[in-house]
């Protein structure tokens, strides 16, 4: 039974969620061979493509902290724009002041690159003949989605190539808070805030069964407190949509034409549990949401190992 494992994205909370996810799939003795993911998912979909364990997987992310992953940025002269400065303002000023600004992005992430070169010994991610993996990401200008890819299907239009940290990190690049990545020329951004869905891509490896893994572990009864609880909402809630539209239209089709499609599992955080930090790596959060993550995929897992 070859088993696709779709890893969507939403920040820490994802990148805790998913990995437990991943160690509950190995305590059932499954091991997908299909690997697709998005922003934080990609992140995880190509480090296990690479060889790291869900157990080392598990380890990274109880270990990482903020400073593993961004820094603040340091080039305070560009903070303003001179040309956006000399203009006198008008009635809109609201477009004055953005204008003015001159940084597209917030947080330097070459702690993030540092982090993932160590784990996974160099630039290149080094992938077993038997795994497929493919991450999303968006061509910046144009806003093209691109889904990079060590072994593309025929007629698939996935952009096969040598992956490398490049691709990981460009996939993750979170619109305004992390900055562009350049591959060939062309720079990257996060493809999760298109609403795309790393879903229909395993679909193109007809894969027997897809573990669908969504993260909603940062959805908040009341108002978010700061702005990073808004930006993380704001992520989550696009993630989450996507994968989940993709996810009940693919089993529409299949009920209607039973026999055509493989069997879905989905995965997701229970309604009550709630963690909030897009950003916010923190080893007691991630051993809390691993937990979780391990726990509802060992549930949703039992109708797979038992042939339901």
């Amino acid at each position: 039974m070859s088993i696709a494992l779709v890893l969507s994205g939403g920040g820490a909370c994802a990148a805790y969620f998913g990995a437990g996810v991943a160690q509950g799939l190995a305590d059932e003795g499954l091991r997908p061979t299909v690997l697709s993911g998005t922003s934080a998912g990609g992140l995880n979909a190509g480090l296990l493509a690479a060889g790291v364990s869900p157990a080392q997987l598990v380890e990274l992310w109880i270990s990482v902290q903020g400073h593993d992953v961004y820094k603040p940025r340091l080039d305070l002269w560009r903070l303003l724009r001179p040309a956006g400065l000399v203009r006198l303002p008008t009635s809109d000023l609201m477009g004055y002041a953005l204008d003015s600004v001159g940084w597209t992005w917030l947080l330097d992430t070459a702690p993030a690159r540092r982090t993932l070169t160590t784990v996974l010994g160099g630039e290149r991610l080094r992938i077993t003949p038997d795994v497929q993996v493919v991450v999303a990401a968006v061509e910046e200008c144009s806003g093209e989605v691109v889904h990079f890819t060590n072994s593309a299907p025929a007629g698939s239009g996935f952009t096969e190539v040598p992956l490398t940290v490049d691709h990981l990190m460009a996939g993750a690049a979170a619109p305004i808070l992390f900055p562009p990545v350049e591959i060939d020329g062309r720079r990257y951004v996060d493809a999760g805030m298109v609403a795309n869905t790393p879903l229909q891509p395993a679909l193109a490896y007809q894969p027997d069964t897809v573990v669908v893994v969504t993260s909603s572990c940062g959805r908040q009864a009341g108002t978010p407190a700061s702005l990073g609880d808004a930006l993380g909402l704001a992520f989550e809630n696009v993630a989450r949509f996507a994968v989940l539209r993709d996810y009940e239209h693919t089993r529409e089709v299949g009920e209607l034409r039973p026999g055509s499609g493989p069997r879905l599992v989905l995965v997701e955080p229970t309604d009550e549990f709630e963690v909030s930090g897009f950003a916010r790596f923190d080893p007691d959060v991630a051993r809390t949401v691993v937990a979780h993550g391990r726990e509802r995929a060992r549930a949703a897992l039992a109708t797979v190992t038992s042939g339901g």
